[in-house]
């Protein structure tokens, strides 16, 4: 027996106001979906809905992440940075958000991992085909920058990440970003922060040092800083 889509009645679109018309998501599978947004392989089945939630700190960002994705607002600019201890969930969380977004709202995201992303722009630029793919980075309404930071960069790679991170500051366009790596340290002087921080190894790992101090403050203003603290789930699922 054939069945139909009970948002579109099988036709592909949804009819809104004014007469306009959208695609239905249910055009798409959720490998198409995946694809789509860029996510690896890895997440594929990473949603907002299947995060199990293991302490209160992970509770709390789940809540923010989750608001934040049901009133997204792309004119806004506005983003998420996710910090805390490797293998605690940061990446499933805004695999999850981009999901909600993009089936809710149509608005379509792109999952970067940083040190894939300048990798393969620096192999652009040596072909000469950086400037359109750069664009595109740019101009994306949201986007996700996965572990920054994660390495040491080169004065190119530190130049072209705050080169991105101005633009898209500069021009209102949403980011959401996960690291291993307090962003100053100054939490530390905050009771609640201190244990999180300790976690990833304050001072040694300071994104200022990494970014500069500039596109630091960047982030602090173009997005909500939340900070997670937890046990890693890959460490323990080798146990």
């Amino acid at each position: 027996m054939e069945t139909h889509c009970e948002k579109c009645k099988g036709t592909g679109f949804l009819k809104e106001k004014e007469g306009k018309v959208s695609p239905c998501s249910c055009r798409f599978s959720e490998e198409d979906i995946n694809r789509i947004l860029g996510i690896p392989r890895r997440f594929w089945n990473a949603e907002l809905d299947n995060y199990m939630c293991e302490n209160p700190s992970e509770s709390d960002a789940y809540k923010e992440v989750y608001i934040y994705a049901s009133s997204y607002e792309p004119s806004t600019g506005y983003g998420i940075t996710l910090i805390g201890p490797p293998g605690i969930g940061k990446t499933h969380l805004v695999v999850g958000v981009l999901k909600k977004i993009y089936r809710e709202k149509g608005i379509r995201g792109r999952f970067f991992d940083t040190k894939d992303l300048i990798y393969k722009l620096k192999a652009l630029m040596e072909e000469g085909k950086s400037a359109r793919a750069i664009k595109t980075l740019l101009d994306l309404p949201l986007i996700v920058l996965d572990d920054l930071g994660s390495e040491r960069l080169s004065e190119w790679q530190r130049e072209m990440i705050s080169y991105i991170i101005s633009y898209r500051y500069n021009n209102l366009k949403s980011t959401l970003i996960t690291t291993n790596f307090s962003l100053t340290g100054e939490e530390k002087k905050n009771k609640k922060l201190k244990k999180i921080v300790e976690d990833i190894d304050v001072p040694k790992a300071l994104m200022a040092d990494r970014l500069g101090a500039g596109t630091v403050s960047r982030i602090y203003e173009m997005t909500k800083v939340i900070y997670l603290q937890g046990r890693d789930r890959r460490k323990h699922n080798k146990i």
